[in-house]
């Protein structure tokens, strides 16, 4: 695994579950963009500002839990699956979310991350399954 990407990624999942989103813009790219699976009321968010209002806002509405689940190394790309425990904020109502998604890395920053509500969907665009 790529030592260097898997550093940048959990500065990025630290600095998540802080709250701390100049540490989080911090690893990303200026140009980053992230797709959403497709079932995501947005499906793109395009630049470090909007990258980071996304964040905040999983944070502010399902709270700063998100564990890590698997970590898989693919070259420049990690595929992550992450486990929120998630509450709502003004219901108190518990529950989780597993999401799956593609991180990719150049020069020590992210620059595009893919997001999966299925994690076969995930496997299946990282290579992994035919």
């Amino acid at each position: 695994m790529s030592q260097a990407n898997l550093d940048v990624f959990e500065k990025g999942n630290d600095a998540f579950r802080r709250g701390d989103w100049d540490a989080m813009a911090a690893t990303m790219d200026g140009h980053i963009l992230v797709r959403a699976d497709s079932r995501w009321p947005e499906q793109r968010f395009y630049g470090r500002e909007a990258v980071i209002a996304f964040w905040r806002g999983l944070w502010e509405s399902w709270g700063p839990d998100a564990r890590i689940e698997e970590v898989i190394d693919r070259g420049d790309r990690l595929l992550v699956r992450w486990r929120f425990l998630v509450r709502g904020q003004h219901s108190g109502v518990e529950g989780e979310q597993r999401i799956s998604a593609i991180q990719t890395y150049r020069k020590g920053q992210v620059i595009l991350v893919e997001y999966f509500l299925e994690h076969e969907q995930a496997l299946e665009a990282a290579g992994l399954r035919e």
